[in-house]
Formats: C-alpha cells, sequence, structure tokens
C-alpha cells in the first residue's frame, strides 16, 4: 500500500515538473493604454506621426487616431511600444519564453473621417529583442474597401527570455496621396492568448510572471 502510494506521489511530481504547453500572450486594454514611447531605435529624431485621440472602449479594445502629416519616409509610420530605456518601461519586467508567440488584434475604422476607402495600412505586434536584432514585427496589410481585410490579429515569435521594447507599429502603405491623413486604428487583445494585465508597480503576466525587455535599433519584418 505504502509503495503504491509513494508511486502516486512520484506520478504526480513528475507531472507537475514537465513544462507547460506552450500558448501565446498579448496585452489587456489597460496594458495598451500604458505604451508611451515612440522611438525604440533611438533615432536622433524619433518618427513624426502623432496620437490625436486614445480611447479606451471597455471590454473591446483601445481605439487609437493617428495623424500622419505628409507621405514622406519620417512622416508615415509610428511606434507605440514600452521601452525599457524611454518612458515608463511598465511592461519591461517579465520572461516571456514559456510563451510562443506575442500577438494583437488590428481593426482599420477609417481613414480621413471616412469608412470607405481602398489604401494600405499596416499594422502588427511588435516585439525585441528578436534573435540577433534588437526588435522585430510583423505587419498585416489592412483595407477598408480594397483587396485586404479591415481587420487582422498579427502574430510574432517569443526568442528571448527578456523583452526590451513591446507593443505595436503603424505604417502607411506606399500609393497614398500626399497628405496630411488622419487614421483610426482599433488595437484589441488577441482571441485566446493570455492577457498582460497592470500591477501597481510594475505589469505581470496573469498566467506567468517574470520580465520583459523590449530594445530596438533595426526594424525587420516577418
Amino acid at each position: 500500500m505504502k509503495r503504491s502510494i509513494w508511486a502516486a506521489a512520484l506520478a504526480c511530481a513528475v507531472l507537475a515538473a514537465l513544462p507547460a504547453k506552450a500558448t501565446d500572450f498579448t496585452l489587456s486594454e489597460a496594458a495598451i493604454l500604458s505604451l508611451d514611447y515612440n522611438n525604440p531605435d533611438n533615432y536622433p529624431l524619433p518618427p513624426t506621426a502623432t496620437i490625436t485621440s486614445e480611447q479606451d472602449i471597455p471590454g473591446t479594445g483601445v481605439q487609437f487616431t493617428f495623424h500622419f502629416a505628409s507621405t514622406n519616409a519620417w512622416d508615415t509610420f509610428r511606434y507605440q511600444v514600452s521601452d525599457k530605456n524611454s518612458g515608463a518601461g511598465t511592461l519591461t519586467h517579465f520572461n516571456p519564453s514559456g510563451y510562443s508567440n506575442f500577438d494583437l488584434k488590428f481593426t482599420l475604422v477609417s481613414i480621413d473621417g471616412s469608412a470607405s476607402g481602398s489604401q494600405f495600412l499596416e499594422a502588427g505586434a511588435l516585439i525585441g529583442p528578436f534573435n540577433g536584432p534588437t526588435y522585430a514585427w510583423t505587419p498585416e496589410i489592412m483595407s477598408l474597401t480594397g483587396s485586404f481585410p479591415s481587420a487582422a490579429v498579427s502574430h510574432i515569435s517569443v526568442t528571448s527570455n527578456t523583452v526590451s521594447d513591446l507593443g505595436f507599429a503603424v505604417l502607411i502603405y506606399p500609393g497614398w496621396s500626399a497628405g496630411p491623413h488622419d487614421v483610426t486604428l482599433l488595437v484589441q487583445p488577441a482571441p485566446g492568448a493570455v492577457q498582460i494585465v497592470p500591477e501597481p508597480a510594475t505589469w505581470m503576466l496573469t498566467m506567468l510572471g517574470a520580465s520583459v525587455l523590449f530594445g530596438t535599433r533595426r526594424m525587420l519584418r516577418y
């Protein structure tokens, strides 16, 4: 009897020691709202696109309106990240290595106040470090009435046990008129992924604790 009890206990211990099945993580609405840095590449001057509106829609996501002054290269993109070395860095304190991917959902709502238009917008989840580069992002192409859907989920692989930058990037796709342009984009937690939620001084994962770092010097697309 004792031997069977010890065998059962040993089996439970072995099962408990097995790694959890890998899954994906995403950002809660509060975590999306905490993104506060636009220059992970540490350019002498950051990209010029600005946020003119940022609205939390409880239970849905965060709706941003981005203002792009022109279609000149420096005016066409925006980073929205939590950065280890700049800003509050509120999402740079966990170990994401137990996860397969970082996911975010994006929905293109309007362009220049209109819910129609064939222009293409790129938006994607961004994480760093990513293998060799300091960060990478996975752009998804969206349009309102064009050949791409207006909503997409972006996935980027987790390749490190630290994070120096975490968030997303938005880019006006080539082919837009000279501008300026205002783009409204809904950013949401990805369905089925574990959400990062805020805590008083740092951010922790709801399921696993650890630390995030999101560093950047160059942008790669996957």
